[in-house]
C-alpha cells in the first residue's frame, strides 16, 4: 500500500556540517518547547541551513564553554499589566496588609518562591525535541546545566528563545 508520504524538512540539507569529534554522537538531550516556540526555530533553522540538533548543540555548548563572569549584578524588570480600578485599589490594600511599602515590593515578594524552586514546572504540552552530542560535549553540557539550577531541557530552551529573538531584532 503505498500512500502520500509528507516531505522531510531538512534545515541542513547542502550545508556546513558540524564539526567531527573524537567519538560518534550518541548521546541526546531533549528540549521540551511549545509549538509555536518549535516553529520559529525551525524557520530559524531554515533561514540559516542548520538542522535543530546542530542549532540547539551549538547553543548549549557555546554557553558550556564561554567563560563568563559571575552575574551577581543586578536586573531591573518593569512588569506592566492591566486592572480595573477595583482590582488596583485591592493590590493597593493588600501591600498594606502584608506590610509592604509599595507595590513593587509585594509582587516581588510574591515572585520569588516561584523563582526560587529547584525544578520549574509548568502545564504546557511540550513539543520534544532531541538534540545530539559525543561523550565529551554530553560531559560539558550536563555539567554547565547541572551548575545552573536547571533541567537541560529547559535550560536550552531558554537559550533558544534568546538567540531566535535576537536574530529577529538583528534583521
Amino acid at each position: 500500500m503505498t500512500g502520500m508520504r509528507k516531505r522531510v524538512i531538512r534545515p541542513n540539507l547542502g550545508s556546513v556540517l558540524r564539526p567531527k569529534t573524537s567519538g560518534p554522537r550518541k548521546h541526546f538531550l531533549t528540549v521540551d518547547l511549545t509549538k509555536e516556540e518549535h516553529q520559529q526555530i525551525l524557520q530559524h533553522c531554515l533561514a540559516h541551513g542548520i538542522s535543530l540538533s546542530q542549532f540547539f548543540a551549538d547553543l548549549v555548548l557555546a554557553d558550556a564553554t564561554e567563560a563568563k563572569a559571575e552575574r551577581k549584578q543586578r536586573v531591573r524588570v518593569k512588569i506592566e499589566f492591566d486592572l480595573t480600578p477595583d482590582e488596583y485599589d485591592k493590590l493597593e490594600m493588600l501591600a498594606r496588609v502584608h506590610g509592604k511599602s509599595d507595590l513593587n515590593e509585594l509582587v516581588h515578594d510574591l515572585l520569588m518562591p516561584n523563582i526560587e524552586l529547584e525544578r520549574l514546572h509548568s502545564p504546557m504540552n511540550p513539543v520534544i525535541v532531541r538534540y545530539y552530542l559525543s561523550k565529551e560535549e554530553h560531559d560539558i553540557v550536563t555539567r554547565h546545566v547541572a551548575s545552573k539550577g536547571f533541567s537541560a531541557c529547559n535550560y536550552t530552551a531558554m537559550l533558544a528563545r534568546k538567540a531566535v529573538l535576537q536574530n529577529k531584532k538583528r534583521k
